[in-house]
């Protein structure tokens, strides 16, 4: 039975609205948007032009399509453009996700609501107006369609080569949903064997789609270095932390999803293989920096709405054995289902055909009802979205006494911010951080934080103005050698070097 779409469009429409009632304020989203301005006028650089420290060095172009979609809702309605980008990714998300878990119990939207809830709200804090979001959105889609081909719908997997290379000119994320694909071709190579040619050619394809990017062979170098060495003093980067509330949802899925495999014994066999090459990877994954641990909840979703309801039912079952001391059956089998959904049955396809879709009569003129109040909301949140940024966090003042050229060391924070609205001064550092890794980076960092060699950095360099918050320990440091203050307010302090 396919799964309807009145809860997934509906709630999909309300977190569009929800998303859009946020003005813009992530400081990375200002280069991103330059990048996309320079893309749109220019083409794909590939050399630094927004710094002094790395100025003509090679830098990544892996996110060129999404910085050029960002630079085109500008384009076309400012800030409320690129709120309404931000808007409509994670309605998509939120649908995607419920669906994918309706998709697996289709008579029990509750079921499918409650395995998508933690889901639902750890992506809150993906939220962001970068290409990082639209990676999520292809994730989710890649998730989907995974598990549409395992019930199924073979046809899905034919999406996935073109998804991954779409998703690999977007965000360095793509490594993941290629990872996730070649697992799952090659579990189905295992259990169905006479298509192993087919899901061969699917392995190969989405690898080679990864390829068709501007950097080529060098796609895999963002991916790597985010994977591989994780600049652990960015927050997102951080190692993630149980006791936030992001840590929290975490493992709150992650118990969810390993109770229920250690509670059902239906979980075994061809079963068992598909959830591990779905969720083992993913977990792992998720668990190597706080940004990334929205991957498992979405991946998990569909199976804790599968599989979940087993769990409790068996976990019930041995409370009342134990209560009432009666003698229970061994356990609930694969097929045995909790007396919560007994009346809905459905026979489940290995992979090796397809399985008939029903509509029943009236569920067209629902469907169309639910996607009407979802455009209805997304269109009323892009009208109210708001229509300018939020720069309460940024030195707007300082704007006009900063010195033209070369020579100012700011915030890393701040460096995106400055690339856009003070585009000549060149920054010392931004979030684009790879670039920077090495000396730069290590300037950076001695001069802030007053390492032993920060003085010879700071001449080396040829530093002559510092942008700083007021309690780093240079900014501390600099009112008691008495250099001259530019300007200076709660956030910042703008700083001349005599």
């Amino acid at each position: 039975m396919r799964a309807p779409l009145l809860v997934p469009l509906v709630l999909g429409g309300l977190a569009a609205f929800a998303a859009s009632q946020a003005p813009v304020s992530d400081s990375d989203l200002f280069w991103h948007l330059a990048v996309g301005r320079d893309v749109a006028a220019h083409g794909i650089a590939r050399l630094d032009t927004y710094s002094w420290t790395v100025a003509g060095r090679p830098i990544l172009v892996d996110q060129w399509l999404g910085e050029l979609v960002l630079s085109m809702a500008y384009a076309i309605g400012s800030w409320r453009g690129i709120v309404t980008l931000r808007a409509l990714a994670v309605g998509a998300i939120a649908a995607i996700v419920v669906w994918t878990s309706l998709a697996e119990r289709p008579r029990r939207p509750l079921i499918a609501v409650l395995a998508a809830l933690p889901a639902l709200a750890l992506s809150r804090f993906a939220w962001t107006d970068r290409p990082e979001l639209l990676g999520l959105l292809c994730f989710t889609v890649l998730v989907a369609l995974l598990r549409a081909g395992r019930r199924g719908a073979l046809r899905a997997f034919a999406l996935c080569p073109p998804l991954l290379l779409i998703w690999a000119n977007l965000h360095a994320s793509y490594a993941l949903g290629l990872g996730l694909a070649v697992l799952v071709a090659l579990e189905r190579m295992l259990v169905d064997a006479p298509r192993r040619r087919q899901y061969a050619a699917l392995a190969v394809a989405c690898g080679l789609a990864t390829f068709v990017t501007p950097a080529g062979l060098a796609t895999w170098t963002s991916s790597g270095g985010h994977f591989l060495a994780p600049p652990r003093f960015v927050q997102e980067e951080g190692t993630p932390d149980v006791t936030t509330l992001p840590g929290a949802l975490f493992s709150v899925a992650l118990l969810a999803t390993l109770g229920s495999a250690l509670l059902v014994p239906g979980i075994r066999g061809r079963n068992a293989l598909f959830e591990i090459a779905m969720l083992v990877p993913v977990a792992f994954v998720s668990m190597t920096a706080t940004r990334h641990l929205v991957f498992f909840p979405i991946a998990a979703a569909p199976f804790l709405s599968k599989w979940g309801p087993n769990a409790l039912a068996a976990v019930w079952a041995q409370v009342r054995a134990a209560w009432f001391g009666a003698r229970r059956t061994r356990g609930l089998t694969a097929e045995r289902e909790s007396p919560v959904h007994n009346k809905e049955r459905e026979s489940e396809t290995q992979g090796e055909g397809t399985r008939e879709h029903v509509r029943p009569r009236g569920r067209l003129a629902t469907d169309g009802i639910a996607a009407a109040i979802a455009v209805a909301l997304l269109i009323g949140g892009a009208l109210t979205a708001p229509t300018e940024p939020d720069l309460s966090g940024f030195p707007v003042t300082a704007l006009s006494q900063l010195p033209a050229g070369p020579g100012l060391l700011n915030r890393y924070d701040w460096g995106g911010f400055l690339i856009w609205y003070a585009p000549a001064t060149p920054v010392f550092v931004d979030g684009r951080l790879f670039p920077y890794v090495g000396d730069a980076l290590d300037d950076y960092r001695s001069v802030i934080g007053l390492h032993p060699d920060w003085r010879e950095a700071l001449t080396r360099r040829g530093i002559r103005t510092l942008l700083v918050l007021p309690t780093d320990a240079i900014a501390v440091h600099a009112a008691d050698l008495g250099w001259p203050v530019l300007a200076r307010t709660e956030k910042y302090v703008l700083l001349r070097i005599p």
